[in-house]
């Protein structure tokens, strides 16, 4: 699920009662057909490359995978009118690219440039472009329709797909995936042992970060631990202001 490898969920307490899930009976095959490859395939692999891979290789394999999605934000920053922002990624990127060697080293952290998080589902939503019903995909797990689409425009901005042909790129997005679920793992099954029914909690908590994200009120952070590792961080799922 690779929605789910690049955050760190937490705190599920309950349904929201406007669910708008028409599709869940699919919803909940496609949840558990992710599931049993997470069970049997991804977490066992990512368990077995965090017990061998320094803590340092992991965390400079995700500032590397950072760095190479400036195209993503600094394009819906732009998309966003966001100029200031735009300008921070860009310098960011120049930092983290060079004295952080490829950006394996998050250096423009610690000089004020913070990781953000903008992809072309927020573009669409801050262009009032509604969500949809919620929708689990293949693999990626928790979405929308406008997010799903939002994910192929987010794929053709991506540098490496122009950068290496596809017997490269599809291993290093293998590598990175499961980098993060290492990164992830600990957080990932606290939550699935507190919550009742984690299908329900990754509903709840995926909208409510998207649209926290959307209105650009959800923190951002600023090192190795930043933004991904929250996207699923629920204060209450049962105060979900949905703009659907």
């Amino acid at each position: 699920m690779l929605l789910l490898v690049l955050a760190i969920p937490c705190g599920a307490r309950g349904a929201s009662t406007e669910t708008n899930d028409p599709l869940q009976s699919l919803n909940r095959k496609t949840y558990a057909f992710n599931e049993g490859l997470d069970k049997y395939i991804l977490r066992p692999v990512a368990r077995g490359w965090d017990f061998v891979a320094p803590d340092i290789v992991e965390d400079s394999l995700r500032n590397f995978d950072d760095n190479i999605r400036f195209p993503i934000i600094a394009v819906n920053d732009i998309l966003q009118w966001k100029w200031r922002a735009a300008t921070e990624q860009t310098g960011r990127f120049v930092v983290n690219t060079t004295v952080g060697i490829l950006g394996f080293r998050d250096v423009a952290a610690g000089w004020g440039l913070a990781k953000q998080n903008e992809d072309s589902g927020q573009t669409f939503g801050k262009w009032g472009i509604p969500a949809g019903p919620y929708l689990v995909l293949p693999l990626f797990g928790p979405s929308n329709p406008r997010d799903a689409i939002g994910l192929l425009a987010d794929g053709a901005l991506s540098i490496y797909w122009l950068a290496a042909p596809l017997y490269v790129t599809l291993p290093y997005r293998t590598v990175d995936v499961v980098n993060r679920r290492a990164l992830a793992d600990e957080d990932i099954e606290s939550a699935r042992k507190a919550a009742l029914d984690f299908y329900v909690f990754m509903r709840n908590a995926y909208r409510q970060r998207r649209n926290a994200l959307i209105r650009d009120v959800a923190e951002t952070g600023t090192g190795a631990a930043a933004i991904d590792d929250n996207l699923y961080d629920v204060d209450d799922p049962y105060e979900l202001d949905d703009e659907e």
